[in-house]
């Protein structure tokens, strides 16, 4: 499958993810089940973009305008829907824009990498994403603190490792993702690990409350690991069309799906 195809099954996958969001108890749970397999497969995908892209910054620049134009729109949806039952919280846009920089920041240390996209200063790239991302995450502590409503809006606008979409697993995901990508087995090893320890993590909590159905009711993120096979599936192609239909599709899918919830 080429990434292309992957991309267009991620998209659909996450459009059944959010039906079941934000209709709640309405929708079936195994929309929730399926929706599981959608970011790694989009993480996946990031991956191949970050390795293909002829311009890293141009790739991180179009991810953080997009990150940024999903913030300022859930934020007034989310001000105009001020009780709505389930807010937009979504904006994995964010999240990729910092494993980009992560990744991109990374490799510009190596000497023998020979892209004309490195970074100059790599040292002085990380020390400034390094004083930044602790000046964010104190900033956005604060600001949850004291109730401030625009919360969101800043970390859409300036993503921080905390409080992007699944937090700082998340970005790590990501980043196995993209190191391990040139290796099957090595790819295989780290991505079951991950879903390993996420398995492990909501059996103990199921354990803990006494109620195994907690697995599959409550904490089923481990679901993530039926989208290896699919990884698995990638022929190194890029394939034909779609390219940046994730950009407008996603914000604007969830943006319909809210008003649709709140509006019925």
């Amino acid at each position: 499958m080429s990434t292309t195809a992957l991309k267009w099954v991620a998209l659909f996958l996450m459009l059944l993810d959010h039906v079941g969001e934000f209709f709640g108890p309405a929708a079936p749970l195994w929309l929730r089940w399926l929706g599981r397999l959608s970011a790694p497969l989009f993480l996946f995908c990031l991956a191949q973009g970050i390795e293909k892209t002829r311009s890293r910054p141009r790739y991180l620049k179009r991810l953080w305008i997009a990150s940024a134009v999903m913030g300022i729109g859930s934020f007034v949806l989310n001000m105009i829907f001020a009780q709505a039952p389930v807010p937009i919280s979504n904006n994995i846009l964010s999240t990729m824009t910092l494993i980009v920089a992560i990744a991109w920041i990374y490799e510009s240390f190596d000497g023998s990498d020979s892209r004309k996209d490195k970074l100059r200063d790599p040292e002085m790239a990380l020390a400034l994403f390094v004083g930044a991302q602790v000046l964010l995450i104190a900033a956005s502590l604060i600001l949850r603190r004291a109730g401030m409503v625009w919360v969101r809006l800043f970390n859409a606008l300036l993503p921080n490792l905390l409080f992007c979409e699944g937090s700082f697993t998340v970005v790590i995901l990501g980043l196995l993702l993209y190191f391990l990508r040139k290796d099957r087995r090595w790819l295989s090893a780290g991505y079951g690990l991950y879903c390993f320890v996420q398995f492990f993590s909501s059996l103990g909590n199921a354990l803990e409350l006494g109620d195994l159905s907690y697995l599959f009711l409550r904490s089923y993120q481990w679901m993530m690991i039926a989208s290896l096979p699919l990884m698995l599936l990638y022929n190194g192609r890029r394939g034909r069309g779609g390219g940046k239909i994730f950009y407008w599709f996603y914000p604007l899918h969830i943006w319909v799906l809210f008003l649709l919830a709140n509006l019925g």
